[in-house]
């Protein structure tokens, strides 16, 4: 009887990997043949974890990780860590090990339109009460049990989505800890986006994001493009790259090949990391969607209260020196907060906390999470 080998490809809800056989003999009437067991490979993560793919009703998939405390350690909350542009799950690397020794089970998510994950190009889909709902359902897809809430670490675009994720999901939040953007209501009128860079001119980029010619030029030029957007506080300081807030910087420098920057916040290896998760997929596509979904917001956000979530305890960790965040916007946003409280990043840091400052972020959070787990979140 000849020896068969085989092996398939086994997609499961939890991971897409490739399952290799392993023979072992089976008495087949007077005969043996060999036959296998399944022997799954785990794909890994580029935060060095199992990959999990979720799909979902909305036909959306995320891809995330699942990171439990370790053996000897209690549970005390889960918490879905949320990143920005252009970041992706493995911008949590810093922070990660710490957290999850605290006994804080996290699930971080490649958010939508970022490799791994669904990366639709229509804008419709990045709306927030969408990516809400998708939330939601990851979730639970997860293993979290009906009824049983979570906690919500967020930073830039993800600290946006978390924003109106607490207000659309109340039953599913009962803390939030937002890296460098307030906790802020949804405007009660639509601004356009000229209008919007006018009263604010810390985001004048965003203009530039918004429009659909952004996209070819920052892919066209990825590498340098992410250096540019990962310079840290001290480079800001100096000669050694231009205010991108501004208008028209970024897409002047990038037409320039003469420029570049290398990032104090990223290795070599941690930059190729970035840089050819972002190849893999559609490239910056998907992910400037983010920023071309101001009406579509404000239709589904404009009943929502005022009030953010006053019942529930909420982090906010401002650095000194955000280009693009001031400081004085948390500040001011705080006054208008209920159980709400700011942890200042004193000296210089910018928009990078978690990068700059990678064990102080972990600290405060840390911390904050294991004083109202104490409490059993209450405010």
């Amino acid at each position: 009887m000849r020896t068969r080998l085989f092996e398939y490809m086994c997609a499961t809800e939890k991971s897409d990997r490739l399952v290799r056989t392993a023979p072992y003999k089976k008495k087949v009437g007077q005969a043996w043949t060999f036959t296998h067991t399944i022997m799954s490979k785990p794909q890994l993560h580029p935060l060095g974890h199992e990959s999990k793919v979720a799909h979902l009703s909305t036909g959306h998939h995320y891809r995330y990780v699942d990171i439990h405390p370790p053996k000897g350690v209690t549970a005390i909350v889960t918490a879905l860590l949320l990143h920005g542009f252009p970041d992706s799950a493995y911008g949590w690397r810093h922070q990660v090990k710490g957290w999850s020794g605290r006994g804080i089970r996290l699930i971080i998510p490649d958010m939508l339109g970022y490799h791994g994950s669904s990366q639709p190009t229509d804008p419709e889909h990045y709306a927030m009460k969408r990516l809400s709902d998708d939330l939601e359902e990851l979730i639970r897809k997860a293993g979290v049990p009906e009824g049983e809430k979570i906690i919500v670490i967020a930073h830039d675009w993800g600290a946006g989505v978390a924003n109106r994720l607490i207000q659309f999901k109340p039953e599913l939040v009962k803390g939030a800890a937002n890296f460098c953007i307030p906790f802020m209501p949804p405007s009660t009128q639509y601004v356009p986006m000229e209008k919007y860079v006018e009263l604010l001119p810390n985001f004048q980029y965003q203009a530039f994001f918004a429009s659909p010619d952004s996209t070819a030029l920052i892919d066209a030029n990825a590498e340098r493009f992410i250096s540019l957007m990962y310079t840290s506080a001290k480079q800001a300081v100096t000669d050694e790259y231009p205010p991108f807030e501004k208008t028209g910087v970024i897409e002047a420098w990038l037409k320039d090949e003469t420029k570049s920057v290398t990032s104090d916040l990223l290795s070599k290896e941690e930059l190729n990391t970035i840089v050819s998760e972002i190849k893999a997929g559609v490239g910056f596509g998907a992910m400037l969607n983010y920023y071309r979904t101001r009406k579509i917001n404000h239709e589904l956000e404009k009943d929502l209260p005022q009030d953010i979530r006053p019942d529930i305890p909420k982090l906010m960790v401002i650095p000194s020196a955000d280009s693009a965040v001031p400081a004085t916007m948390s500040a001011s946003a705080e006054k208008n907060l209920k159980n709400a409280e700011i942890a200042w990043i004193e000296g210089l840091c910018g928009h990078w906390v978690q990068l700059e400052r990678p064990e102080e972020s972990e600290r405060i959070v840390g911390e904050w999470v294991e004083r109202f787990a104490a409490k059993d979140w209450v405010p």
